[in-house]
């Protein structure tokens, strides 16, 4: 769907399960609330976890896959050099960064194991967990905005696949709020349309979930669980 028939879906489905309010939203106030949904759609999928405002369930099957495969991405970073056999990646430096989901070092192709940072030191001085370059084998762990690797031989590359943050809807014909407080970068009146870059195959589930998180927010718990049965 173009971001005007998702908007268009949207206003429709409310008021037709909600006749008794004909409730209208600005184009600002329908984008936030996508772009919300959004998120929320791609965390729900990637962990499985449904927050309250939502009646869905997903198993973890081909659909979850093919729902969350707009989100996936590859890059290749050349890491920084700490010391000798460990090295680090800025997430800031990885492109709407949302979570790890493998790496790859070269040359030696080791796969990167993502650890606890508590069990570090253990998985450290273990034959049969720390690194290894025979083993094809790095410890990765998470702190400080960056993602430390713990490697058995020097490393030149790190080939990274992550899911990332959806892209922000954008209806046109008005400055968004960041705009208007200073970020030139920011949707403003005359930036081009940006409709979902979520599957089109599941805009449908898209226009549902705006509807269910609206009517949570907008007209409170009771009235949202009238509109979660005639959904």
């Amino acid at each position: 769907m173009t971001i005007d028939r998702i908007h268009q879906e949207i206003k429709f489905r409310y008021n037709r399960l909600n006749s008794n309010h004909k409730k209208d939203f600005s184009k600002g106030y329908l984008d936030d609330a996508i772009n919300k949904v959004q998120d929320d759609f791609v965390e729900m999928i990637y962990s499985g976890n449904v927050p309250p405002q939502y009646r869905f369930g997903f198993e973890i099957n081909q659909q979850k896959t093919d729902m969350l495969l707009p989100f996936v991405k590859t890059t290749s970073i050349v890491p920084t050099f700490v010391q000798t056999n460990l090295y680090k990646v800025s997430i800031s430096a990885i492109p709407k960064y949302r979570h790890f989901l493998r790496g790859i070092t070269d040359p030696c192709q080791s796969n990167i194991d993502i650890i606890r940072l508590n069990d570090l030191d253990v998985k450290l001085k273990n034959d049969n967990t720390k690194p290894s370059s025979k083993w094809k084998r790095v410890l990765g762990v998470f702190k400080d905005n960056y993602l430390w690797l713990y490697t058995g031989q020097p490393i030149t590359n790190v080939s990274i696949d992550y899911l990332c943050s959806p892209k922000p809807v954008f209806s046109g014909g008005y400055n968004t709020l960041e705009y208007d407080k200073g970020d030139l970068t920011a949707y403003n009146s005359v930036s081009p349309l940006q409709t979902s870059d979520i599957n089109p195959s599941f805009h449908d589930i898209l226009v549902d979930m705006v509807v269910q998180y609206l009517a949570f927010v907008v007209e409170g718990q009771t009235t949202e669980n009238i509109l979660i049965n005639k959904l």
